[in-house]
């Protein structure tokens, strides 16, 4: 047994020092290749971009998707060459790869912005989808193409324009059936985000706060399709009341242009581009020269829940690592400022201030920070984004939500029904505060209901003090209510309408420079080195990734600082 034992150890060595060396070779290869010389570019080009699926916020940098070819650029990445596309006279054309997409209404918005700038520039662009929807909605998807100056959609498929739906499950019924009693703390009435599990339906704030934010949402979706396809708004409002629609009836109504495979929409694209050289767009932002003797704008990217200590970027924000991240910006001599785009529904209070106070270092250093939020900049995040200079946010962009809530599951009555005894023995009067076997006791509830009170007062008076609002005002947009990104802006919560393009300009306001000053961005923190990458590499391999990114939640329970999970289709 010894001897089979010590060999079965040393072929698992084996295995793993051949597995660790391979991993190495290959790893080191795949960053050589990730930072090799940027390719020429020809005299004329058709610039192709892929704006299928979802962009992701910061890109595609991770060393399991470089290692195995899967690598993307992001939505700053397409959002930035795109806008070198519309200033470079060599672009003679952009052409576009799209579907329903889950991009997020916000960041649809801001591509749109960027196909807006290309057509006002004389750039042709031309977008080709095999369906907007195919057994779901294709609203986003559509909803983006429409920026476009041609849209083309394979035989076959549908516009699923069907109009914009929001649905949230109540489970309540359920809990009550297995014993499981939810105990919920909350300030203020538009703090909705437990409700699915302590209503059966949704309470009158949380219906008042949902209503007026799909209203808002629709008539940004309509507004957007009417301008981009030249019909009445009136018009585009029937359309998506008759829709889905077949290829051939969506030609008729003028929701397309042509009906054909993209094979066919992209010779058609170089032909009118005149014989111009193919090139992925990720192609072209690689050869793109940075900007010489420019002030130094740290571009630091923050997506998904809010949670302490360090966490890979993939996987949320954590506050230690995005911390680092600021810190380094703050200790680095040649940035100038800091752009922070932000994308989180909330997390951990204590995290959210952990943030908020790097953020408050740099200002006093002098560095100006301005906040560009994406889809989602709501509770914790929105904390994070009122200690900035200036915040943007795109009218879709769900932002506010103001309040905090705590709370946990009593699993007392599960326990019962399923004929499980706990034993339990403690030392100290709250010893028992935390347990899921067990309600709040008078004393223990009292203390909690306090700390809310305390973690509300101060996120107001955060806002108040880095909005520069009275508390009055802050308590009439407050109470948790999640606003879009044009009702905050209507109530103070935000400076300005826009996203990267905007923000870069906020920023040169910020400097004291002139509106086409050139800025030079780098990402923060900084790219790191082959050993940093391939020791990334190795701690990221096995790892469920697929799972991870999949599953999202608006914050742990219990959570104090999250947004409702709103998602809508």
């Amino acid at each position: 047994m010894k001897r089979f034992l010590v060999g079965f150890f040393a072929v698992i060595g084996v295995v793993t020092v051949l597995l660790s060396s391979v991993l190495g070779i290959a790893g080191y290869a795949a960053w050589q290749s990730f930072v090799a010389a940027a390719p020429e570019l020809p005299p004329r080009m058709l610039l192709t971009v892929d704006l299928r699926g979802t962009l992701d916020n910061a890109g595609g940098s991770d060393p399991i998707d470089l290692l195995i070819g899967e690598g993307r650029a992001g939505l700053d990445e397409v959002l930035l060459a795109l806008d070198a596309a519309a200033e470079d006279p060599r672009v003679a054309a952009v052409v576009a790869r799209i579907d329903a997409t889950s991009h997020g209404f916000a960041a649809a918005q801001e591509l749109r912005a960027a196909i807006a700038r290309l057509r006002e520039a004389g750039v042709p662009t031309l977008v080709h989808a095999e369906s907007f929807g195919e057994g779901g909605p294709g609203n986003e998807g559509y909803y983006l193409a429409s920026a476009f100056e041609e849209i083309w959609m394979q035989p076959g498929g549908l516009v699923a324009i069907t109009g914009l739906s929001l649905e949230m499950p109540f489970l309540r019924g359920l809990l009550d059936r297995i014993g499981v009693m939810p105990e919920v703390m909350r300030r203020e009435a538009y703090k909705t985000v437990f409700e699915t599990f302590t209503e059966r339906a949704p309470t009158a704030a949380n219906r008042e706060m949902l209503e007026a934010i799909l209203d808002d949402l629709f008539a940004t979706f309509g507004e957007g399709i009417a301008a981009g396809r030249s019909l009445d708004p009136a018009t585009v409002l029937d359309l998506v009341d008759s829709a889905p629609f077949t290829g051939e009836e969506a030609l008729t109504v003028g929701l397309l242009d042509r009906i054909g495979y993209f094979d066919e929409a992209l010779a058609a694209a170089r032909a009118g581009a005149g014989g111009a050289e193919e090139i992925a767009l990720e192609d072209y932002a690689a050869a793109l020269e940075p900007a010489q003797e420019a002030p130094v704008v740290a571009l630091v990217h923050a997506s998904g829940t809010i949670l302490p200590g360090s966490i890979p970027e993939a996987e949320g924000i954590g506050s230690e690592t995005l911390r680092r991240a600021l810190a380094r910006a703050l200790e680095d001599e040649t940035v100038d400022a800091v752009l922070l785009r932000l994308d989180s529904p909330g997390g951990s209070a204590v995290a959210s201030i952990t943030i908020a106070r790097a953020i408050d270092r740099l200002r006093a250093a002098g560095k100006p920070v301005v906040v560009s939020m994406v889809n989602t900049a709501a509770s914790g995040g929105y904390w994070i984004a009122s200690r900035a200079d200036r915040i943007l946010a795109w009218p879709a962009t769900l932002t506010g939500s103001i309040g905090v809530v705590s709370g946990k599951p009593v699993l007392a009555g599960l326990w019962r029904n399923l004929e499980i005894d706990w034993a339990s023995s403690r030392r100290g009067r709250n010893a028992g505060i935390w347990s899921l076997n067990e309600p709040y006791d008078a004393e223990a509830r009292a203390r909690m209901e306090r700390i809310l009170d305390d973690l509300y007062e101060r996120f107001k008076a955060t806002v108040a003090e880095g909005r520069g609002l009275d508390p009055e005002q802050v308590e009439a947009v407050a109470k948790g209510r999640v606003w879009t990104g044009r009702q905050a802006f209507e109530r103070g919560l935000v400076d300005r309408l826009g996203g990267l393009r905007e923000a870069l300009a906020e920023l040169r306001s910020l400097l004291g420079l002139a509106v086409d000053a050139p800025l030079a961005l780098v990402a923060y923190p900084p790219p790191e080195g082959p050993l940093e990458w391939l020791l990334a590499l190795r701690r990221q391999f096995g790892e469920i990734r697929g799972l991870l990114r999949e599953i999202r939640v608006a914050g742990d329970w219990p959570g104090l600082v999250s947004a409702p999970p709103i998602r809508v289709r």
